[in-house]
């Protein structure tokens, strides 16, 4: 165990030298940091007299604790905190300290309770036990190590806006190069959870399809978790719409040797998109690469191929939507961790085809709670010349921005073209 008594004693004592120091250690090292008991009692007893107002000194804590001085070694070992102090000017220095090896241990313990999961072949798929040992390990990162103070945020968020005032381009996020919506959206933001819902048909895969392969082409490092189409299917699209190619002459492999070379030519590009098309997989699988994607090729976007086929443990008291909740929060933590944007696509229930008015709306998505509650954007697609051929908007494809969590929500009309599934202002 590693032995932290006297670096807990200059602590502690520091605020007796200056009681002023009170308000920050208590919100800076908590009581599980200390690990011997008189310590840990001493500091309880301090958190006490903050909290209560009443100054942190020898006087209050033999005054208000006289019963218990025993808990704390007694008036002997209170004098010998007090007394371990020679300056308190390195107060922060010894927090860090503390504070750090505080996660040295707890990240010891991890690794030995996740060395008997590994060991025990019951205890869960491997990607799941990853999974969660690396989100355990993020959580032990020492907070006071991080430069969290309120100034220092102040700072660095007024420094990034004068960056922004000079290089407009820096608000915007993962961009798709169909301007109206850009404009609408400023890209899709790291960071945040985006879900795209349409019924069937609409061209919810077509547009996910695009988007990827439009982000590629800016730069952007992307990556695609398909669990309901097949990577063959995923590249007769990408070919389809990068080649203007109708898809149907490229899946029956109707094509002259012009368009192969056309197709040829685009290999090195389908080649930067990884695709796992792998079926049944859980939301720590794929968190758990995309942070292995994150340290060794970097990420910017990742689009996920649907939402609802994700595999959740069920859990005690479970209702409908509890598990797609978890899937959205995990996904959305991850996005955060990893400084990408993730795309969702999601289901609509089959109730909008029995409306008179099919466009679908935020409460129409399977899961539509969940959604609502975690997503950070809701684009909702929809195609009035599927359902009314005889309709005026030939071709169109309405991108409704029913959710935007720090912008303004409205309709974009692109254009859509169902032999390609080439999609364009």
């Amino acid at each position: 165990m590693l032995q932290t008594e006297a670096l807990e004693m200059v602590i502690l004592g520091s605020v007796f030298e200056d009681p002023s120091l009170a308000r920050e250690v208590m919100a800076t090292v908590t009581i599980d940091m200390f690990r011997q008991p008189w310590n840990r009692n001493l500091y309880r007893m301090m958190a006490w007299l903050e909290k209560n107002n009443h100054p942190v000194n020898y006087t209050n804590i033999s005054t208000y604790f006289a019963k218990d001085m025993g808990k704390i070694g007694g008036v002997e070992y209170l004098l010998k905190v007090i007394g371990s102090v020679v300056s308190v000017s390195e107060i922060r220095e010894n927090m860090k300290l503390l504070a750090e090896l505080d996660a040295r241990r707890k990240l010891s313990q991890l690794i030995e309770q996740t060395r008997a999961l590994i060991d025990d072949p019951a205890a869960g798929r491997f990607d799941e036990i990853l999974d969660t040992f690396e989100q355990k390990a993020l959580e032990i990162r020492p907070k006071v190590c991080q430069e969290n103070k309120s100034g220092d945020r102040i700072r660095t968020w007024f420094e990034n806006l004068l960056l922004r005032k000079q290089n407009p381009s820096l608000a915007f996020g993962v961009l798709t190069g169909w301007d109206p919506l850009d404009r609408m959206t400023l890209g899709f933001q790291r960071s945040n959870l985006i879900v795209i819902g349409a019924r069937t048909s609409m061209g919810k895969s077509a547009f996910a399809n695009e988007i990827k392969v439009r982000a590629s082409s800016l730069g952007n490092k992307v990556a695609d978790f398909s669990l309901e189409m097949t990577i063959e299917q995923i590249y007769n699209r990408m070919a389809s719409t990068m080649c203007g190619i109708p898809l149907q002459a490229i899946r029956i492999g109707n094509l002259t040797d012009f368009q192969i070379g056309l197709i040829a030519d685009k290999l090195d590009e389908f080649a930067k998109i990884p695709i796992d098309d792998s079926r049944g997989v859980t939301t720590e699988y794929i968190t758990s690469e995309m942070r292995r994607m994150k340290r060794q090729e970097g990420l910017d976007l990742v689009v996920v191929d649907y939402l609802q086929e994700i595999s959740e443990t069920a859990e005690q008291n479970d209702n409908g939507g509890s598990a797609l909740h978890r899937v959205c929060q995990k996904l959305r933590a991850a996005a955060k961790d990893c400084d990408c944007a993730v795309i969702g696509l999601s289901q609509v229930k089959q109730d909008v085809d029995s409306r008179a008015n099919k466009r679908p709306m935020v409460s129409d998505l399977s899961g539509s709670a969940a959604i609502a509650a975690v997503a950070d954007d809701i684009l909702l697609l929809y195609r009035d010349e599927y359902y009314n051929p005889e309709t005026s908007d030939q071709g169109i494809l309405e991108v409704n921005v029913a959710k935007q969590r720090n912008g303004p929500t409205g309709i974009v009309k692109l254009k859509y073209d169902k032999d390609t599934q080439k999609i364009t202002v």
